[in-house]
């Protein structure tokens, strides 16, 4: 335990260096009792293009402009038992966009979360119910002049993820809904993925999609917003949109370096859209996993995977005791013998022979003589 918590006061620190919060929890839900699990990410995203229309492809940014977006998160997922979890994360992001007139950036902490989830039904798939928070640090200015790092609205979130597994491989999905507060419009969030096992690696893939389910305040006056971006984010549809649905795909491989440790290398791209950004993405990250109860939960089985003994004695008893509080084994008590390794002559514990004493040898024919004699004289008394 005592070196469990060093691990993670020198892990907490390194993450406090980092100055990052965020997150990049999987998708696939794992319930592993009083399992608390850290991680540490990167990603960035490229544009040079926007979807205008669904299916009708991407249009490219006017006089060669790009919008481009660094995130570092910190995401952190506490499992008290085996049937729900409560997650908190947090994003500092760093964004630059720029046009033929000039570049701008904006450098933050641009939000955080939190939620729960638990295992609702466990049987020929599993089913978990999702709910969330996000809290954003920074809000949009349309009088500003900084890029866009973030939405910059309160969303409240629910979804609900399928998932089984098969083995060496898993299969997941889910569908959800993400209220944006100040008008914006309601998303509906989807995706699926695949994930295989091969020993201490995973390599999966996951489609990712969120469609607007609502309309946004500003949905008649789309120009003014458009005008906005076309300012601050180079024309970049990344955030502040109307009506924004997108598409998007994501390919991870992890290593599972030992029970505590994982690496991940992810990448993807967007393939379709509507008023949202076409780019690419690549990203890291670092897991620590820290078992609470190490050290203190009770094994099921001693070491080396030995099943429990079999004795028969009753709990509680020695197992001199062969299955019954009242019938000794003559076995186990012949076998009984005296600890006798003490450093000390034993021999001078030993009882001393005793001298058998002689019986007196008696004549039997003296004895027939005096009975004879002692007749003769009663005879002769009368």
């Amino acid at each position: 335990m005592a070196n469990n918590l060093q691990c993670l006061s020198a892990f907490l620190v390194t993450l406090l260096l980092a100055g990052s919060v965020g997150h990049a929890l999987d998708n696939y839900k794992e319930f592993r009792r009083d399992r608390w699990d850290f991680e540490l990410g990167t990603n960035y995203f490229y544009s040079e293009a926007n979807y205008e229309t669904f299916g009708e492809g991407s249009t490219s940014l006017s006089s060669g402009n790009h919008y481009q977006l660094l995130d570092v998160d910190f995401a952190t997922r506490y499992m008290p038992s085996r049937t729900w979890s409560v997650f908190g994360s947090g994003t500092f992001s760093s964004a630059q966009s720029k046009n033929s007139v000039a570049t701008r950036t904006n450098t933050s902490f641009s939000n955080i979360t939190g939620g729960f989830d638990f295992l609702a039904y466990d049987g020929w798939a599993q089913l978990v119910p999702e709910f969330g928070i996000l809290i954003p640090l920074q809000q949009v200015d349309p009088a500003g002049d900084d890029a866009l790092n973030s939405e910059g609205v309160v969303e409240l979130w629910g979804r609900l993820t399928a998932q089984k597994d098969f083995g060496t491989a898993r299969f997941y999905g889910w569908l959800g809904l993400d209220y944006r507060a100040d008008g914006r419009s309601s998303l509906m969030p989807w995706g699926a993925g695949l994930q295989f096992k091969a020993d201490a690696f995973r390599i999966g893939g996951e489609v990712i999609g969120s469609q607007s389910i609502t309309d946004d305040k500003d949905t008649n006056t789309q120009y003014i917003r458009n005008a906005y971006l076309q300012n601050v984010n180079a024309g970049s549809y990344k955030f502040y949109s109307v009506n924004p649905s997108s598409i998007d795909t994501l390919f991870y491989a992890t290593w599972m370096v030992n029970n505590n440790w994982a690496l991940q290398i992810n990448g993807g791209a967007t393939v379709a859209g509507e008023n949202s950004a076409a780019g690419y993405h690549a990203g890291a990250l670092v897991r620590y996993s820290f078992d609470m109860a190490e050290g203190y939960r009770q094994q099921d089985y001693p070491l080396y995977n030995t099943p429990p003994s079999t004795s028969g004695a009753p709990a509680g008893k020695s197992n001199m005791y062969n299955r019954s509080d009242s019938e000794m084994s003559s076995s186990n008590t012949r076998q009984f013998r005296e600890a006798t390794d003490d450093g000390v002559d034993q021999s001078q514990f030993k009882p001393r022979p005793t001298k058998k004493k002689k019986k007196p040898s008696v004549n039997i024919q003296e004895q027939l003589d005096k009975t004879e004699f002692d007749v003769e004289l009663k005879r002769g008394g009368n």
